[in-house]
């Protein structure tokens, strides 16, 4: 448990708010912006790709009915090869085909997944078939331009209805992670297997469990050296929090450090909006804040290990003690990195261990804080099988990731 004080209205985590007005403004930008004019945002992106699906549904139903008449001439049963000669066994056709593509395309995805985080088959699934749903609806469009005025309207007025049905939770999924501003999004499916099923579960527990503030917050610390995934773990974690509907919102350390300096507590927390067609979560209402790139502003010319410790826990009781009460009502992920001089004696899992205290500490929390151990990386090999990239391993040092609790 945390014992924070109590915040004002307008401050703390609180979940996403997005009114249908709020989801025709981000299509507006996204539809009538240009993207070199501006920031091109995931849902243009999703946009972009379901306009995409609707011209390989048009496509196929053109090449799929003249294929499916040419036979019909072939075998007899067709006089001649005229424009509309196959056309309902081309739509048939078209429809079977776009469906086995994304099929394909789904159990490739799945394929590609690890094992070591579950596959959230469900959206996967449900992505597949709304892309397949969107090609389907291009090759009713191409169906249709072979008909004459009336029938034609009628069709494409009922493509364009479903085809806007179909996009306002897929835009509103795509809102919320971009808004947290996240530096790309990745899935820990996808991770790289240096974790063993047992501590992916632990973390997995922590992201499929609720979030402040239905739940007491947690406080997670990532380390590891250059190169181990640091980032690719914390945006993951951001990612599956955002895939699940909660505010999430991504810093680096070097930011934070600038709102705190300006906050005014308890109603004032400066921040940065963001680009214009984005319009980040304000961090201060947030259920999972980021903070990433701890290590380098505390680990300039380090004499020792220590002094790392010491000096970030300066940061947290004087730079950082404006925004404490905030950080202390939600969940918070710190990428500390690898803080040991390369001479240092010192394991890596006694460093991280006493700067996930120093952080609980730091929360007023009680319960200890999740820390997540990455190895070295996994040595590269070469189509001549030779090794690149090895590294330098103390007796800890291990391609498997640790996920432990620290109190």
């Amino acid at each position: 448990m945390t014992a924070g004080a109590p915040l004002p209205d307008g401050v703390g985590p609180s979940a996403p708010d997005l009114t249908t007005a709020d989801l025709w403004k981000q299509f507006w930008a996204d539809a009538y912006g240009k993207e070199v004019q501006t920031t091109a945002t995931y849902s243009y992106t999703w946009l972009a790709d379901q306009f995409g699906h609707i011209c390989i549904g048009i496509l196929a139903a053109f090449l799929a009915i003249l294929a499916a008449g040419a036979v019909m001439v072939w075998f007899g049963w067709a006089p001649a090869l005229n424009y509309d000669t196959g056309l309902w066994p081309g739509l048939v056709l078209a429809v079977i085909g776009v469906s086995l593509w994304e099929w394909s395309a789904y159990r490739s995805a799945v394929g590609q997944a690890t094992g070591f985080f579950p596959l959230d088959t469900d959206l996967l699934a449900r992505n597949a078939v709304v892309a397949a749903g969107y090609m389907t609806l291009g090759a009713l469009l191409g169906f249709a331009f072979h008909l004459s005025v009336w029938p034609a309207l009628l069709i494409s007025a009922g493509v364009v209805a479903v085809a806007v049905l179909l996009a306002p939770p897929w835009l509103r999924q795509k809102i919320i992670w971009q808004k947290a501003s996240i530096p790309y999004l990745f899935r820990l499916a996808d991770a790289a297997p240096t974790i063993n099923e047992q501590n992916a579960a632990v973390l997995q527990q922590l992201i499929d469990d609720h979030v402040p503030p239905n739940k007491s917050p947690c406080q997670v610390v990532i380390g590891g050296p250059i190169g181990s995934g640091r980032t690719s773990m914390a945006a993951g974690i951001g990612t599956e929090f955002a895939f699940k509907s909660h505010k999430v919102r991504y810093l680096n350390l070097d930011a934070l450090l600038e709102f705190a300096a300006t906050a005014t507590p308890p109603t004032s927390f400066p921040d940065d909006p963001g680009p214009t067609t984005v319009s980040y979560w304000k961090w201060c209402q947030s259920q999972v804040v980021i903070i990433d790139n701890v290590g380098p502003l505390i680990a300039a010319n380090p004499a020792q290990g220590q002094t790392n410790l010491d000096r970030f826990i300066a940061l947290l009781t004087n730079d950082l003690r404006p925004v404490a009460d905030v950080l202390r009502q939600c969940h918070t992920v710190w990428v500390i990195g690898d803080l040991r001089p390369p001479t240092a004696a010192a394991l890596l899992p006694v460093v991280l261990d006493d700067f996930a205290r120093a952080i609980s500490r730091y929360c007023n929390s009680s319960d200890p804080a999740f820390v997540i151990e990455l190895g070295h990386p996994p040595p590269q090999v070469t189509s001549k099988g030779t090794m690149l990239g090895t590294a330098r391993r103390e007796p800890h040092a291990t391609n498997v990731q640790d996920v432990r609790r620290v109190s």
